[in-house]
This record gives structure tokens, sequence and C-alpha cells, in this order.
């Protein structure tokens, strides 16, 4: 699950979307290189979170590589999956 994209379900940053940068029982340390940066990661459950999937881009294959990646790689990487979202949301979600 390293590497991959989830959208926050609750909390005050509900509906933000993150990478999970790792994962220790039932939590999961996400970061988005902004609010969120590699150093201090969020610490959220699983079960707040839905995944959104897999992602190509670089910064996120180097970490699931489990090489070291800069909070701007991962910043760029967060705005391609924003990017390619939004253009691939249907007109009544892009209304509500």
């Amino acid at each position: 699950m390293t590497g991959d994209i989830v959208r926050s379900l609750a909390g005050r940053d509900k509906d933000e979307f993150f990478c999970v940068l790792r994962e220790e029982g039932e939590y999961l340390f996400l970061c988005d290189g902004k609010s969120r940066k590699l150093d201090h990661p969020k610490r959220k459950k699983e079960k707040h979170t839905a995944a959104m999937g897999k992602f190509d881009h670089p910064a996120l294959e180097k970490l699931r590589r489990h090489e070291p990646v800069t909070d701007h790689e991962l910043r760029k990487a967060m705005a391609a999956f924003r990017a390619q979202a939004k253009e691939g949301m249907t007109l009544w979600q892009k209304t509500i």
C-alpha cells in the first residue's frame, strides 16, 4: 500500500488526498508534500480513508521502492493525480 493515493473520510482533512508513506498496524502514515510533509506525516486509521488505487508517477514509484523522495517531488505527483481525477469526473459529480 506504500505509494498509493487515499482520500480522507473523516476529520478536518476530510476529502483531501494523501499519499501513503507507510503502514503500522491499523494506522497509515500520510503525506502530501505541502500541509503534511515527509518528515511529519499524518497518522490516520485505515478505516478513515478510502483507497483511490495505484497511480503511476516517478515519485510514487520511488516511494514503493523505499528510495528517498523530496516534498517537491511528492507535491508534483499529487498535483498530477488531482488533475487526472478532476478530468475523470462526470458532469453531475462536478455540480455536487
